[in-house]
């Protein structure tokens, strides 16, 4: 969500963790595999009118984009273990054995807070901001998935980040830590 920290707390997942943090990032390189502009690419969550979002999303050179970042962010995947934040990665490395898909959430007051402190936001620019951006991104999860953005049972952990950055970072790699240990168990079970 919008104001919860998540693109702070991923990038702290993975300094702890030692792999590559991919944000950003996936813009450049979806810009370059589609041959569209790294700005158009950037916006598309920002750029679909609220009551436009469905049409938007659905024109080609949109689709077009959409599809550069999936490939992406396989190829990405398929590079070994990372942190990615957003696109729907969840979504797209659904059918990948190793993924664990962590949603970051605040309450609204805390989120309020949050962006006025990190954009310099007017308490009612914070709210309207906060509103716009989750639309958007629940638009695009639903163009791109058909799901629900946020529904828990689409996510592995869910993190109330309200408690701090750092403190949502623990959670985080303590889960990988819990879901590494009882993968090797499986698979040391499965060869004995």
């Amino acid at each position: 969500e919008h104001g919860s920290s998540g693109k702070q707390i991923g990038k702290v997942v993975a300094e702890r963790l030692g792999i590559p943090f991919y944000y950003k990032e996936m813009t450049a390189l979806a810009a370059e595999e589609s041959g569209l502009d790294r700005e158009f690419i950037s916006d598309i969550n920002a750029n679909s009118p609220k009551i436009l979002h469905d049409l938007y999303l659905s024109t080609h050179v949109v689709q077009q984009a959409v599809a550069a970042q999936d490939r992406i962010i396989r190829r990405i995947a398929e590079n070994g273990s990372c942190v990615i934040v957003g696109r729907a990665a969840d979504y797209i490395l659904r059918g990948h054995p190793d993924v664990v898909r962590v949603f970051i959430y605040a309450p609204e007051e805390y989120r309020i807070a949050k962006v006025m402190e990190v954009y310099g936001d007017t308490r009612a620019e914070a709210e309207k901001n906060i509103r716009r951006s989750d639309d958007a991104r629940a638009a695009y999860y639903k163009s791109i998935s058909g799901s629900d953005w946020g529904d828990r049972r689409h996510y592995d952990l869910m993190v109330d980040s309200s408690i701090g950055a750092e403190a949502s970072a623990k959670i985080v790699e303590e889960y990988i830590a819990g879901f590494e240990k009882s993968r090797k168990k499986t698979h040391d079970n499965m060869t004995t």
